[in-house]
């Protein structure tokens, strides 16, 4: 049974989550700035560690409940679910919270920090940590480094590592990605077996036989004309997305990404469709109607689905999405929400005893009952989570999640190019070459404003 709590929207979870504001270093060259915290406690100087416990020792001060953690959630319902779960597992400790934004939580430490006012720990998201330890306040985890990595992927560990030394400067708390949702039912009954294509090839050869324009129906749907979801498709061929990390360097200039367009354009065979009568809305409907094998979509297409498969009759799964015959694993992007210990916090050991909570079996546990976020944990972990456990689902995302790009920097303007660019080769508007040009064009002209 999924939770109640809400997955959030596509807005919340797609471009906005990728999105950033300017001045932040790449995360292969993040600076570590020092904060009076940073300096005296990077692996383990100063802070007593139990081996037995896999916990740092807190302060006494905090350990008595004599002085409170105080902590910077977004909303009142996380808050409140979370320090609930905290002080139930570590009893007498008090924990005090601030409603702030997670997009401007790095830019409030900065100012708040040094004035003694800003947080022990903080949520933000993974591309905003760059700044944050170029500006000092984001502390290294210590002895929890190790403890993380065997809990999660290296894509989620590497993404927030960084400083001199190459640290784990935050805790990786909850990500999402895109994947490729699948009718077990329907496939079944068109090609007797119900595992998924793993190729593009795979999906044309049924299409051959499935799609009738006439009544719309088509063996895959998704949005073709937005980059979010076509990178999938591009980077499958070879083409890489920002492969330096460099937000004036994109790769639109790539040979590769010509070859990349126009096998894109040539899927529109399977999905004969204008870019802007493929919307999110009707892939979600279709889907759920059970007309649909495939559909290319994200764990905010759960609810609509779940209650189509219950509705129509049919069981669904979802998996990693679809490579291109002899091409490389198909990327994505991926959000991912972040832990951070503030490089001021007076608190060093208690502030990183609950950032570590957070992605614990409990801390998990509870923040995927109150709000439906997937926990940035290997499956093993998931499959542990009272409801999560019961999802067939959510391990399709983790494992695209896991091969997906986390891109430190997406400026804003980078989607306006990129979903020109895919409109323009799908809706046959010019030529990949042509496209490519324009994007390139665009992009630096954008980026030089």
């Amino acid at each position: 049974m999924r939770s109640n709590g809400a997955h959030a929207g596509p807005s919340m979870n797609r471009r906005n989550l990728l999105a950033l504001g300017g001045g932040v270093a790449a995360a292969g060259t993040l600076a570590a700035c020092g904060g009076p915290e940073e300096d005296e406690n990077t692996q383990s100087g100063g802070l007593e560690w139990d081996a037995d416990a896999q916990q740092y020792v807190m302060e006494e001060d905090v350990a008595s409940g004599k002085a409170a953690l105080k902590v910077w959630f977004e909303t009142d319902t996380v808050a409140e679910a979370m320090i609930a779960a905290f002080t139930e597992q570590f009893k007498g400790v008090k924990v005090e919270y601030e409603l702030v934004p997670q997009n401007d939580a790095v830019e409030k430490m900065t100012t708040a920090g040094e004035a003694g006012k800003g947080a022990d720990v903080y949520l933000s998201f993974y591309d905003q940590l760059a700044r944050a330890i170029d500006q000092g306040v984001a502390a290294p985890l210590g002895e929890y480094e190790t403890v993380l990595k065997g809990r999660m992927s290296d894509t989620f560990t590497g993404v927030v590592s960084g400083g001199e030394d190459g640290s784990m400067h935050a805790v990786p708390i909850t990500t999402e990605s895109i994947a490729l949702f699948y009718n077990k039912t329907l496939l079944k009954e068109l090609t007797g077996s119900d595992v998924p294509a793993a190729t593009w090839e795979d999906i044309k050869a049924l299409a051959a036989e499935y799609n009738d324009a006439a009544k719309n129906q088509w063996t895959v749907q998704w949005t073709p004309g937005e980059i979010y979801h076509a990178y999938s498709i591009l980077s499958a061929t070879g083409w890489q997305l920002y492969p330096d990390l460099d937000p004036a360097k994109p790769n639109f200039d790539d040979p590769k990404l010509v070859a990349a367009l126009e096998y894109y354009a040539g899927l529109r065979e399977v999905f004969d469709v204008p870019a802007a009568d493929a919307t999110e809305e009707n892939i979600r409907q279709e889907f759920a109607a059970g007309k649909t094998p495939y559909a290319i979509n994200g764990p905010w297409a759960f609810a609509d689905s779940d209650a189509g498969a219950e509705a129509n009759g049919f069981e669904y799964g979802v998996t990693v999405l679809p490579s291109v015959e002899g091409g490389a694993p198909a990327s994505s992007f991926a959000g991912m929400h972040i832990a951070v210990v503030s490089g001021y916090t007076k608190y060093p050991a208690a502030a990183r005893v609950f950032a570590n909570f957070l992605a614990s079996d409990a801390g998990a546990a509870a923040l995927y009952a109150i709000t439906g976020q997937i926990p940035a944990l290997n499956a093993d972990l998931l499959a542990g989570i009272e409801g999560l456990s019961e999802d067939p689902h959510v391990a399709g995302i983790v494992e695209q999640s896991a091969q997906a790009d986390l891109i430190p920097q997406v400026p804003e303007y980078f989607w306006e190019v990129g979903n020109t660019l895919a409109v323009d080769v799908w809706d046959s508007l010019s030529s990949a070459a042509d496209a490519q040009t324009k994007a390139v064009d665009t992009y630096n002209e954008l980026h030089g404003l």
